[in-house]
């Protein structure tokens, strides 16, 4: 039982896990500061100012928990790899690494209400649905690109 508990972990540690992370850091970036976006949605400069602000103070903790949540693999890597497996130590270092990751997931979450509490409800829809259209144009592209015939070498 607890061998399928382990092999279940180790298939969302190493395969799941850091496939959902990198879709949900594929976000705008400073969104706030390109031009189409803050004409949009009307942002003030002390709105832009309060953005940047909050950036910085999220991104450095971001930089932290990061830190903290790869120590957290590495370790977990670590007891995966010994010869003589403790499976009572690696549970406890598995639930480390969730912890690591719910900590980070929650700046990651602070750092939206804090950007929801700028922009209000009705903006905030803005953003989403702005976000959303960037998205599917993004992957329009991506499909197109990947359906176009590919050139033979020396065909031209």
């Amino acid at each position: 039982m607890l061998r399928k508990i382990l092999y279940a972990a180790f298939l969302l540690v190493f395969f799941i896990l850091p496939a959902t992370a990198t879709a949900k850091n594929t976000g705008l970036g400073k969104w706030w500061r390109y031009p189409q976006v803050s004409e949009k949605l009307n942002l003030s400069e002390d709105e832009i100012s309060n953005l940047d602000k909050q950036f910085v103070k999220s991104r450095r903790r971001l930089i932290k928990l990061e830190s903290a949540l790869k120590s957290e693999q590495f370790e977990l890597d670590n007891f995966l790899e010994s010869k003589n497996l403790d499976e009572k130590e690696t549970v406890k270092q598995f639930d480390k690494l969730q912890q690591a990751r719910t900590n980070l997931a929650n700046e990651q979450f602070k750092f939206l209400l804090g950007i929801r509490k700028i922009l209000g409800l009705e903006r905030f829809r803005q953003l989403k649905e702005y976000k959303q259209l960037r998205r599917q144009k993004i992957r329009r592209e991506l499909r197109s690109m990947r359906d176009r015939p590919k050139k033979e070498p020396g065909s031209e």
